[in-house]
């Protein structure tokens, strides 16, 4: 459980029958591949980022959905109410019932995409920014709390042999770093973003972007200074526009990043269509997935791999394959 000290005392807190605190534990085990991609309790969660949550969550009905908001509802309220979280202010303030929870519903559809899919829809898009940050989720650039893309400066981007590299800061707080191999598509656009002054919002309306050394900037620098893209905007203002041009309310950064990880992997297996150890040591490589060490050793977090791809998704698109890992 992520915060687990927090989480226990909680339970250790509730006043109810032990089927209830199981029910809180499941809940918290659900989340916490979440919490630990954006880098928050869910009591430290905004408005914004708890909508991401809630669409990630996939409830398919409204009655699991209310029982399952209302979970996260009361562990909130609770850490609130104890002054746990850095802010008192309760983002969940309407009650949550069948209306509230109806936009969040998993709807049949197309959950995930390929990469061809992907780059017709990101031609929807107006400015190059839009379109940049969806490739980057789809070939792995993401980061703690969005701080690959944040953070990623024109510096930081290289061509060498035909080849294209990009520097990531995959966690602003023990300030880890690596170098991952980009397409040219998404080479020539973290290019064009950079080099682009002005961008156009759904109004039709243009705004400057201000100047600096990063590529994803903001259209006005930031109280503290920061001319830094936030999380915020990246999850809330922009992926929304980004759900309209691709015509999917149930898009979500967490679900660009599968479908590449989909991708990748069927690239990434041989002839034998054998999605093996070795495959997927390269795929939690690529997408800084979760990881375990052993007696000094790394390896892949095999369970947390698996919850993040859809094997009849793949089987459906890409063709049969084997699990061997």
């Amino acid at each position: 459980m992520y915060n687990k000290e927090y989480k226990e005392a909680f339970i250790n807190a509730l006043e109810r029958k032990e089927d209830s605190k199981m029910q809180y534990m499941s809940m918290f085990n659900v989340v916490e591949p979440i919490e630990v991609r954006i880098g928050k309790d869910l009591f430290d969660m905004n408005m914004d980022e708890l909508d991401d949550l809630f669409y990630r969550l996939g409830r398919k009905t409204s009655r699991s959905a209310v029982q399952f908001f209302n979970l996260i509802k009361s562990y909130i309220t609770w850490a609130k109410d104890n002054g746990y979280s850095e802010s008192r202010l309760h983002p969940i303030v309407d009650t949550i019932n069948n209306e509230f929870v109806e936009k969040y519903l998993y709807k049949e559809g197309n959950q995930y995409y390929t990469r061809a899919q992907i780059l017709e829809a990101i031609n929807h898009l107006v400015n190059p920014r839009d379109k940049a940050i969806v490739l980057c989720l789809f070939e792995g650039i993401f980061g703690k709390a969005c701080s690959e893309i944040i953070n990623l400066r024109y510096e930081d981007i290289i061509e060498r042999d035909e080849k294209y590299y990009a520097s990531l800061l995959s966690d602003e707080i023990n300030l880890t770093n690596r170098q991952l191999e980009i397409s040219k598509e998404l080479y020539d656009l973290l290019i064009l973003t950079y080099n682009t002054q002005e961008t156009w919002n759904e109004k039709g309306n243009k705004s400057r972007v201000v100047d600096g050394e990063f590529i994803f900037r903001k259209n006005r620098v930031g109280s503290n200074g920061d001319i830094r893209l936030t999380q915020g905007l990246i999850v809330a203002k922009y992926m929304e526009i980004i759900k309209t041009a691709f015509d999917d309310g149930q898009l979500s950064a967490s679900r660009i990043n599968s479908s590449g990880l989909m991708w990748y992997a069927n690239e990434f297996m041989n002839h034998d269509r054998v999605l093996n150890k070795e495959v997927v040591a390269k795929l939690v490589e690529r997408f800084d997935l979760p990881t375990t060490t052993v007696n000094g050793t790394v390896y892949p977090s095999y369970t947390r791999f698996r919850e993040r791809i859809d094997v009849n998704y793949m089987t459906r698109v890409y063709g049969d394959f084997k699990m061997n890992f």
